[in-house]
Parts: C-alpha cells; structure tokens; sequence
C-alpha cells in the first residue's frame, strides 16, 4: 500500500501545525466571519473563476492590506497565497518536454539536456542559434496529479458520500440513467469482485481535445487538455466543473498527435499505483481509513483523437476501427474524397433493401455485419507494430516533382499506428468498450452537412458539380448527371433540393424561433434570411437543431420521403441523448440507425456520407 504522503498530500508536521493555525486564526483582530485560510481561499476561487492575472490579485492584496485594521493577516502577494496553497497537497509538476514529441525529462531522463534521440536542446534558443540561459525550457507539460485531489475529496463528508450514490441510492430497474447501469461497469464488478465489493473504488473516464487559448490571435496553435470524469457521483454532480479534473495540459503550438502517448505517461503511472496498489484514504463520512482504488473505464473523444488515443488509423480507405478490413469504400476522382458506404449490412437478413439494386450501387447485399475485435486481439495486432515517438516533420523526407503520372495511393501496411499506451493497463485489453465517439461532435457534423446541402450553402453544401460527376464516374443515378445548356453547366433539381421561397421558409421559421433562457443561444442571430443561409453554429446549437426544431422547420417542404427520414435521424439523436434509455430498445436503435443510414445512401450523393 502507498502513503499518500508519497503524492505531496501529506506534508511535514510544522507545515502542517501553521496551516492549522492559519484556519483557526482570524483575518484581523475582532473578526468573526474570516480566517486567514479561509480568506486565502476565497481570493484564489475569485482569481480562478474570473481570470484574473497574478500582478493584478498581487496588487489586490496590498490594496487589502491598507483597507483592513492594523495587525490583519492577510498576505502581500500572491506568492504567498500559492505558498499556502500548495501546502494542502494540490500542487502541479511542470515535467519539459522535448519539442519533437519524443520524450519527457522525467524519472530517469531528467537531469538530460538535450534529447538522446535528435539531440535537440531541452531549452529555448534565440533566433541566431544561440542557447537561452538554462531554465527556459522549450516545450512543458504541465501534471496536476489526480491522487491528491482524490484524497481530498474524502475528506469532505459531503462528498464522501456522494461518492458512493451509484451504489446506494441509485435506481436499479433496468434503465439506462447513469455508468453504473451499463455492461462494461457490470463486467467490472464480475471479473474483479474484489473491486467491485467496494463501493468507494473509482471509476474513471478520459476526454482530450484540443482548443486554441489564444483566440482569433493565433488560429493554428493548439494546446490539448487531457481532462478525467468520477462516475461515481449522481449525474447531477458528474459533469460539475469542481469534480472535473484537469490533470494534464499539453502546450502548442502543434498537436501531438499520435506522440500523444508520451504525454500521457505519468497519468499512466497514477492509474497503474490506483490499480495495483491504491493509496491509503481517510473517509470522513464513514470516519475510517480504508484503500482508494481506481480503474479507467474508457475514453470520450472526437473521431481524429479517437485515432491518436486507440492507435487506429481512422483515415483512408479502412478507417472504420469497427468493420477495419471489411469497410465499404470508394474514392470518389472528382471530390477527391473517400466515401463510405455499404450500409445494408447491417440490416437485419431478410430486410428488402438488401435486394435493392439500382437505387444503391448496382448490387444486392448479402453479406453480414462485422463484429469488433475484443481487446486481446487488438493488441495482439499492435504488438507487431514498431512505433517510433517522433514529430512527423523531423523525419519526413522531402517530396520529389514527378514528371510522369501521379501514382495510385497505396493502404498501408497495417491499420494500426502504434500500440496505444492504455494498454500498459493491465484491465485495458479485457474491457469491452474501450473509446467512445462524443455523440456532440457527430451531431454537429451531421447538422452542419445537413443544413448546408438542404439550403446550399457555398462551401458547405456536400452537392455540386464534383459530386455530380462522381455519380457519373460510378454508373448511378443517371438523372442527376450534369448538362452542359448554352455553354453552361445545368445540375438537375435532386429530390432534397428546395427553391428558393422554401429556403427562406426554413430561415424565417430559425429566425422567428423562440426559446426559454438557457436553453440554447439566441439562433436568430445565425440566420441571414437574405442569403438563405445559417453560420457560426456552436456544438450546443446543432445538439438543439438537431434533437428539436430541424424536424418542425422543414415539416411544410421537401417532399414526404425525405422530410421522414430527416425526422426520424432526428428522433434517433433525440433517443440516444435522453436522459433514461430503455436497455431493450438498444437494438431497436440499432436497427433504426442502420435503416436511416441506408436511405440517406439512396438519396444522398456519395460525399455527403462522411
């Protein structure tokens, strides 16, 4: 069992005695309502929650100082307020990095200055070549370790508690309300009891993404927060901002894309000691001392950091990490795009569109579903793989001009990347699920292609005259092929395509839309009914678009086919993001999205499928 004191949770007896006396001591002689800690704390939750700047509270504190009686025990600056801080076991580590990607200083490297791999410097050098003076380094990942903050929460009766709810008082009928409720949480309690038998045992998930601090000041910078989620708390308390825990932040300006497992390797370390050992915690609830332990039970991202994380390649011609050798695919000359189709295979057998033929590409489908490889088969695929952490730009070889023709693109070798470092977790391989798409990103995806095509928005509508000739290329659907009238490029009118009055019915309807506070922004200043047209949509917009006013603004167009399937890809998204899912519908909604996909295949072009 390891000490917590061993993660800087537990500090020295002296630091420990003055902390205790800052909580008891009053912020100035005669004051009832603030301590000195307390006061400390409040000023730091303000600075956190409000941005401000480290000069600014500094200046505020010796503002404070004259403001308050003689005698007050509030500090001059801020250093003294992080001093204080720190001393409760919340502190960060600022690990440097190597500006390729390859290696952290750390543990045994971190006395190195340069990187034995490239041999470039750990730290920042001027524009002529020469070197800073040590101390600025060139690249830093900054850890905020999970382990203390985790003990910390046992301290708080309140959230001790709370940290038991999922066995305690949630409602087990069946129902999907809450993590508890679904396979991999069971399967975890059957294959380890003995982590299941405790209720106080962690269960963890992980979400990555990158965002631009910055602003509209630097468009391509990219820093990635690597953010984890309890899933033992209610789901009023999960996605609280306070039990959100930032434990890694990696700097720009580039992504680290697939290397990202470099940075990731000391919150690996803390999951390895949370499994195999656990860290001894005090329960002030319970008031006894008992084992903390922790599992992850799977990541939430995008789909192009599902391919950093998973170590599948989720570009090309296999990119489906489901289907992987067996995904439908066809490169598409005009839209110099890859488009994926084959969808009726996941109908049920005996389904009629199965038969179909020319409303699809020609053939019927009798094939069968894909199934998913289970962990163990996955690594035993990445086990093969040699994999060097490296940034792609260091390496690249410089690109020949061809004179002759242009080459056809070769797949590579195997779909697999790298092994991915979550497998060094020794319940990795054995999970059933092991990364989630955010059905967020997916919605935004699907409206923005949506409403760009239905009202044809110039750039982001997925019809033109590429499209129309990649139909031409592949022998379908000969109406929609384009012609040439009077020197000029006429496409067919396609069964989604809408004049020009029921596209400003569709705006008029966004923009005269109204909707409760906070429910979502305010969509009218979206619209421009002029243009015909819909931009700046945030996620959250396309989540409302989508679940709940697409299917009432285009119910006066399009013709009944069209305007049903739109509806019910609506409804899908709808039913999959409530609040309590039915666990004996899920195959319904699997069926369903497998029938809703399939139409848009028949009545879509080639590139709207993404």
């Amino acid at each position: 069992m390891i000490e917590d004191a061993h993660y800087g949770s537990a500090v020295d007896q002296s630091k420990f005695d003055n902390l205790l006396s800052d909580a008891e001591k009053p912020l100035y002689p005669g004051c009832k309502k603030f301590t000195k800690l307390s006061a400390i704390i409040r000023l730091f939750n303000l600075k956190a929650k409000h941005g401000w700047s480290d000069t600014s509270c500094s200046e505020l504190l010796i503002f404070l100082n004259d403001l308050l009686p003689e005698k007050n025990e509030m500090p001059l600056s801020f250093y003294e307020v992080i001093k204080t801080i720190c001393t409760l076991g919340m502190e960060y580590k600022k690990i440097h990095a190597c500006p390729n990607d390859c290696m952290l200083y750390h543990k045994e490297f971190s006395n190195l200055k340069s990187c034995p791999t490239f041999g470039e410097s750990r730290w920042k050098k001027k524009r002529n070549g020469v070197d800073v003076k040590e101390g600025v380094p060139a690249k830093v990942l900054w850890y905020i370790p999970p382990i203390p903050r985790f003990i910390q929460l046992f301290k708080n009766a309140k959230h001790a508690k709370s940290l038991s709810w999922h066995a305690n008082e949630r409602i087990d009928d069946d129902k999907l309300r809450h993590p508890a409720d679904t396979l991999q949480w069971k399967r975890v309690n059957m294959k380890w009891p003995s982590f299941g038998n405790e209720p106080r045992n962690i269960r963890l998930g992980l979400a990555t993404d990158g965002f631009n601090p910055y602003s509209s000041l630097s468009s391509k910078h990219s820093s990635w927060p690597v953010m984890l989620v309890i899933y033992n708390l209610p789901p009023w308390l999960c996605m609280k901002r306070k039990f959100t825990l930032l434990t890694l932040l990696i700097s720009g300006p580039k992504q680290p894309g697939n290397n990202i497992d470099v940075y990731l390797a000391p919150l690996i370390d803390d999951l390895k000691i949370l499994w195999d050992e656990g860290v001894k915690v005090y329960d002030a609830y319970r008031k006894e001392e008992f084992n903390l332990r922790a599992i992850l039970l799977w990541t939430i991202n995008d789909f192009p950091a599902y391919g950093n994380l998973s170590g599948y390649s989720v570009k090309g011609y296999k990119a489906c990490p489901i289907c992987e050798e067996q995904t439908c695919s066809e490169y598409l000359k005009h839209s110099r795009k890859v488009c994926y189709m084959g969808h009726r295979r996941f109908l049920k057998d005996t389904h009629k569109l199965r038969t179909w033929t020319k409303a699809f590409n020609g053939k019927q489908e009798f094939r069968n579903a894909p199934e998913a490889l289970y962990g163990t088969q996955v690594l035993e695929k990445m086990s093969k793989i040699v994999f060097k952490l490296r940034k792609s730009s260091v390496c690249a070889s410089k690109k020949r001009k061809g004179r002759g023709k242009s080459k056809v693109m070769e797949e590579p070798k195997s779909l697999y990347k790298k092994k991915s470092i979550f497998f060094d977790l020794e319940y990795w391989e054995h999970m059933v699920v092991r990364h989630n798409l955010d059905v967020m990103h997916i919605e935004k995806n699907v409206c923005d292609s949506l409403i760009g095509t239905l009202l044809n928005i110039p750039g982001k509508s997925k019809d033109g005259i590429k499209a129309r000739k990649d139909l031409v290329e592949m022998k379908m659907r000969e109406k929609l092929a384009p012609k040439i009238m009077k020197n000029r490029t006429y496409l067919p009118p396609a069964c989604y395509t809408l004049t020009k009055d029921e596209k400003k019915e569709i705006c008029t309807c966004l923009f005269n839309m109204k909707v409760p506070d906070g429910f979502c922004s305010n969509i009218s200043s979206l619209v421009n009914i002029q243009t015909c047209s819909l931009s700046g949509m945030k996620s959250h917009d396309c989540h409302i678009l989508m679940q709940h006013v697409l299917p009432v603004a285009i119910r006066s167009v399009l013709p009944k086919t069209i305007r049903e399937i739109i509806t019910r890809l609506c409804l899908f998204f709808k039913s999959l993001c409530a609040k309590v899912v039915d666990m004996s519908n899920l195959q319904e909604l699997q069926d369903e999205i497998s029938y809703i996909l399939c139409k848009f295949e028949q009545f879509f072009l080639l590139g709207f499928m993404p």
